[in-house]
Parts: C-alpha cells; sequence; structure tokens
C-alpha cells in the first residue's frame, strides 16, 4: 500500500516542539538477547516487521512550523536506521550503560524517520544472560510508550503474521494473549476505568466544574522544592538500570497494604529518592518532589495507533514519611485520590491545544509544567510471557523515558515476564552517577519486602 501523507497530530506535535539541545524527545530503549543475534537478521526483522507501521518509513516535513507533516521517505534505507557497532570497554553492563548514555545524549536527526536500532554483541546482561543487544532509540513524535509496546507485541515471533500486506497495523493472524493485551489496558497506573472506557473522560470534563477545577488546581499548584534535583539540564545525560526484580514480590507487598504494583512501584521511587538526597545532606522533612506521570487515555481498541495518547497527573512523592511502610500508605491514598481526577483529561486538552499555538504559548506551558515537577516517572507493563525476536529469546527489556524543558530526571519501569527493571535517565548536572538512584530502589523494595514479612518473602522463594 503506496504511503500517503498526513498531518502530525496536535498531541504529537506538542512533544515534537518540546525538542531541544539539551533535552532531545527520545526514547531510548535496550532489547537484550540470550543468544547472539546476527546482523542480517536483525536487518530482516526491521524490514519485515517495523517496516510495516507507517511512520518508521516517512519523516516528518516542516519540523518547527506549527503545520508540520509525516511524508514518505523518498530515499528510506536500512542503512540509515540500522547499525552495527562495539561494545564500549570494559564490556557487560558497563559498557552498556556507556552506550546507552552517549546515544541518550544525541539528538536523532529529522533528515529521515526518527529512530535508530544499534546492536552489539558478546554482552554479559548481568542476570545470567550473555548474548546481543539493541539500544533503541525512536523519537516521541511516532509515539508513546502504549503504542510502542504494541509495536513490540505484533513484531516478535509469537505473534507476528507474515501473510499480512504491508500498510496501517492490522490484526495478526494469531492476536495476542488476553494476558498479554491486558498489560497494555492497565498501563500506568492499573486504575482508571479511563483506559477501557475512555467515553468516562468526556463525562468527567461535562460535569459540572470538574475540568474547571481540576485546571484552577493545576494551575494554583506550588512549584516543587528547590532541591538537587531541579539543578537544570545540560546536553550530557547518563542511563543506569537495575537489575532483575521479582514482579511476584512486588505484588505480595502490595496486597498486604490493599495497593496494586503501581503503588509499591511509586512508593520505592519516594523511597529512594529520599534516600539519595539523605546521602547528599539535603533536607528532606517538608520537601515536595512530584513526578509527571503519564496516564494512558487511549482506548484498547486502538492501541494499535501510533502516536501519543496520554495525559499527566503530578504526583507528589511521600520522601518526607521517615518509613519504607509510611512512604507506601501514603503512596497508596494519593493514587487511590488520583482515581477520581480530571487531571489527566485536562493536560490531555492542553496537549493537544499547545501543539498548534504560536511557540511562545507553547514554552509558557511547558515551563509551567516543569515547575510543578522534578523529574518524569512512567510504567509500562510489558507481555508476562517469553519473547523471541528471529529466533533469539528476549531475556532483557528496558528503556528510558525523555524529560522535558529543564527537568533532568526520569523513572522507567517495565515489566516482562515475571520480572520488573527500572530505568533512571539522569542529566549529568542534577546526578552524577544514576547508578546510586538504581541502587537506592531496589534498596527500598528490599525493605518493603521486609517491612510486610513472610507473605513477600514466600513469594520471591516460589517464583
Amino acid at each position: 500500500m503506496a504511503l500517503r501523507p498526513f498531518p502530525v497530530s496536535p498531541p504529537d506535535s506538542a512533544w515534537l516542539r518540546m525538542e531541544q539541545p539539551t533535552n532531545p524527545m527520545t526514547i531510548t530503549g535496550i532489547v537484550g538477547f540470550g543468544a547472539e543475534l546476527p546482523l542480517d537478521r536483525l536487518r530482516r526483522f526491521v524490514d519485515e516487521r517495523l517496516s510495516r507501521f507507517d511512520r518508521f518509513r516517512m519523516r516528518i516535513e516542516g519540523v518547527g512550523s506549527t503545520r508540520p507533516r509525516w511524508v514518505p521517505d523518498e530515499r528510506f534505507s536500512l542503512d540509515h536506521h540500522v547499525f552495527e557497532t562495539q561494545l564500549p570497554a570494559p564490556g557487560g553492563k558497563a559498557g552498556l550503560q556507556t552506550l546507552v548514555s552517549d546515544l541518550m545524549s544525541q539528538p536523532l536527526s529529522f533528515a529521515h524517520s526518527p529512530w535508530t536500532f544499534h546492536l552489539v554483541h558478546d554482552v554479559d546482561h548481568g542476570d545470567g544472560s550473555v548474548g546481543s543487544a539493541i539500544v533503541v532509540r525512536v523519537h516521541h513524535v511516532i509515539g508513546d510508550g502504549i503504542a510502542l509496546m504494541h509495536v513490540l507485541i505484533h513484531a516478535v515471533d509469537e505473534y507476528f503474521d507474515d501473510d499480512r500486506p504491508t500498510g496501517r497495523t492490522r490484526r495478526p493472524k494469531r492476536p495476542p494473549s488476553d494476558r498479554a493485551l491486558s498489560t497494555l489496558k492497565n498501563a500506568g497506573a492499573e486504575t482508571l476505568d479511563l483506559l477501557t472506557k475512555p467515553w468516562h473522560l468526556g463525562r468527567r470534563l461535562k460535569a459540572a466544574g470538574g475540568g474547571a477545577a481540576s485546571l484552577g488546581h493545576l494551575l494554583a499548584m506550588e512549584p516543587d522544592s528547590d532541591t538537587v534535583l531541579k539543578s537544570g539540564t545540560s546536553p550530557v545525560k547518563q542511563a543506569a538500570w537495575t537489575g532483575p526484580i521479582d514482579l511476584a514480590t512486588i505484588k505480595a507487598v502490595g496486597r498486604a497494604m490493599d495497593g496494586k504494583v503501581n503503588d509499591v512501584l511509586m512508593s520505592s521511587a519516594a523511597g529512594a529518592l529520599r534516600r539519595y538526597l539523605q546521602a547528599r545532606g539535603e533536607p528532606v522533612d517538608g520537601v515536595t518532589v512530584r513526578t509527571a506521570t503519564p496516564f494512558n487515555v487511549r482506548p484498547l481498541e486502538k492501541a494499535h495507533e501510533l502516536g501519543n495518547s496520554f495525559g499527566l497527573v503530578f504526583v507528589a512523592l511521600p520522601v518526607g514519611e521517615a518509613t519504607a511502610e509510611a512512604r507506601l500508605r501514603v503512596t497508596k491514598e494519593r493514587m487511590d485520590a488520583v482515581k477520581d481526577t480530571y487531571e489527566p483529561a485536562v493536560v490531555y486538552a492542553i496537549l493537544q491545544t499547545i501543539g498548534r499555538t504560536p511557540m511562545w504559548a507553547h514554552r509558557f506551558v511547558v515551563r509551567l509544567f516543569q515547575q510543578k515537577a522534578s523529574g518524569v516517572l512512567t510504567n509500562v507493563p510489558g507481555p508476562q510471557e517469553p519473547l523471541h525476536i528471529e529466533g533469539a529469546p528476549v531475556t532483557t527489556l528496558m528503556f528510558w523515558v525523555p524529560q522535558a524543558g529543564d527537568l533532568g530526571l526520569g523513572i522507567s519501569i517495565l515489566s516482562l515476564d515475571g520480572v520488573v527493571r527500572v530505568g533512571i535517565a539522569a542529566d549529568a548536572a542534577i546526578i552524577d552517577d544514576p547508578s546510586e538512584l538504581a541502587d537506592a530502589f531496589e534498596e527500598e523494595l528490599a525493605a518493603l519486602a521486609d517491612a510486610f514479612g513472610q507473605e513477600a518473602e514466600s513469594a520471591s522463594r516460589t517464583a
């Protein structure tokens, strides 16, 4: 099917226009394998499976204008997108971390579709598996985490349909399992019925005073406390990530508090930031540290549509609470309050608007948002089953979320086949060594498991 030009949607345009030298709007990820994946097989995978999604073969015309559009890339070639590179010394996870950090600091080119794959070999992933890895970079204008997870699900060996014609996404011959799709449905929070019944969003906005009250609350929200996390940005980005964390243990901790997996993960982020601030002599009592957290507003039946369909909520993490148990209790209370908020819908409406406004208005809104938060935190649940690409087992799946404006901290959470990994993307002007924050996240989860005793420990032993 021939590609035809189409406009960049207003929400996508809003994220496109947030691109700046000190904060590229690029989602960076790692797909690690328990076997070697040759370059020719990776190129075949991209050519046969990913290139079927329109935006991967199109470029943007009019970047920086108020009316950009997607147009066919007449010079499309895998040579512009798929590369084989050497793993930096000393190799292993440390070398891979250096490579991810270096690539994360480089803006993508808009001469072609803004995405790249960098293939490296002989990677010791630190979890007992050795093989190839792909560092994936995709500009936010192509799609958000839910859309890109859908691309992955329909490209892996388990679900790819090689009989379907080229063009826009179609239903595969063997549709993904209910378990695979249910992870998309619950993306971001596990709480909002906006995910499966988006008409509720419209009903809420039409309710008397609902949208106006949420907008007023957002505008009146005090700026975040002036901590080291608000030190500005630079062109140098750094990446780190945790080891594999048992999802069953996280679920057990959540059950002990009648909470959700997302409550436990958000609470762990609060504890990790508290530990990090205290280690630097920063105050934590009475300190407000919010994260801008995406909430999906895309109906499940439209999960295949690329682009950005999410709003944001600004969640105050309880870094001032002294114990892991107290942090989890307060986090649950705050996340429960989010269930009935209009904030995601209001922010999504704002993003739709600023995608077409003059640039000064766009910058004003971005500055307003960045005052309300110290970073971005996103949680994208992946399929809870083994996956393969060109016969190579996927053993590691991780990503790092971009930040906007002067925000320099991103916390990304992703689960795959019973394992959770947490990625830290940090500007060098804010955090010298992001692995310290990743370690603090693991320490906080261990403290929660210890606080809630044998239920979590038993789940960890039997997983």
